[in-house]
């Protein structure tokens, strides 16, 4: 007897099988599975990739109950998911829900408490008995997303474009940001594009007390902010979300910009919980989403802001194959709580 947990986000899919002792059998990554992202037939198609490797050497008819936590699951076309589940050999019935559940999981075996996510999106819930009751933000990145990887990415790429726009290339952030658009993107001129950590053709960065970036070549601000603008119309806008981390490596070294888009970033995560979550509650905070789980001054912010315990979120796959284990083995409060803490223990 098996369980089968998946975490399906828009990034990456990952599945992870257990046995009844929670012991970890086999394990999965894959592409994004998220079908508001990527459309059901290519998130399917990844979550099946996520599959196979879990399920390697074992009967597939064994596994005896599965949790799938999905970003973006109020798209999914269920004929298309279930043909894919099937044509893995899968004969239990999957227990399809929304990502938030599965993230509370990922961090505390309560059944009570808030969870706030902050990865390419952003959304913060209310926690009853393992569902969410209440819901902030995750309107996604056109119309929400507040304090997300995108929107840091965004942010990032607006400060930058301005200051190019006027003449003003030499602050950090701005420089990372067009060494990353030029280098780290297409590669349009044929070269390989070089690690952005290290400025363009390798040169170091330097950083001065003031925060900016010295020891860089002169650069047309114009022409590079054209580029940007460019690169960023030209491709999907999630794509921005990989600038996230320019901004805390440059707020790191005191790059004003980066500062602000970082305080700002976590004023409005602090905001989405607040919508959820009651004055004074003493359960648990639950942290989730690479903005979050990252050391850096994102998390540091916002943990600061909300002025309560919190608990980073492990192993999303880890904490979905826990819940379907609760639910296959008929485990007791106590049971659950064990079996939680080993199974998230080894994720």
């Amino acid at each position: 007897m098996y369980v089968l947990g998946l975490d399906v986000g828009g990034t990456s899919s990952r599945a992870l099988l257990l046995d009844a002792s929670g012991r970890r059998i086999g394990y999965g990554k894959a592409p994004g599975g998220n079908p508001a992202a990527h459309g059901t037939g290519t998130a399917a198609a990844n979550i099946r990739r996520a599959l196979e490797p879990a399920l390697l050497g074992v009967d597939p008819a064994q596994v005896a109950g599965a949790v799938i936590g999905m970003a973006g699951v109020g798209a999914l076309d269920r004929a298309v998911f279930d043909r894919m589940w099937a044509s893995a050999g899968l004969r239990c019935v999957p227990a399809v829900a929304g990502d938030l559940g599965v993230a509370f999981a990922a961090g505390t075996a309560e059944p009570r408490g808030t969870v706030l996510i902050a990865g390419t999106g952003a959304i913060a819930a209310r926690i009853e008995d393992g569902e969410p009751t209440a819901v902030s933000d995750g309107l996604g990145w056109l119309l929400g997303d507040q304090g997300s990887g995108f929107w840091l990415g965004r942010e990032a790429a607006r400060a930058a474009v301005r200051a190019l726009s006027r003449g003003e290339s030499d602050g950090l952030l701005t420089r990372l940001v067009a060494e990353e658009i030029r280098d780290g993107g297409d590669n349009r001129d044929g070269q390989d594009g070089q690690d952005s950590r290290n400025g363009r053709n390798g040169q170091d960065v330097r950083v001065g007390q003031d925060g900016r970036a010295g020891g860089w070549p002169p650069v047309d601000g114009r022409a590079e902010a054209i580029r940007l603008v460019v690169h960023a119309q030209g491709h999907s806008p999630l794509e921005l979300a990989r600038l996230a981390p320019l901004v805390s490596r440059a707020a790191a070294a005191g790059d004003p910009d980066a500062l602000k888009i970082v305080a700002t970033a976590a004023g409005l995560l602090c905001a989405t919980v607040a919508e959820v979550r009651q004055e004074g509650e003493d359960t648990p905070i639950v942290l989730a989403g690479s903005v979050l789980t990252s050391e850096g001054p994102v998390c540091s912010a916002v943990r600061d802001g909300l002025g309560a315990p919190t608990a980073l979120a492990g192993d999303g796959a880890a904490a979905a194959a826990w819940l379907a284990a609760k639910e296959a083995f008929g485990l007791d409060r106590e049971a659950a709580a064990r079996l939680h803490r080993r199974i998230l223990r080894e994720a």
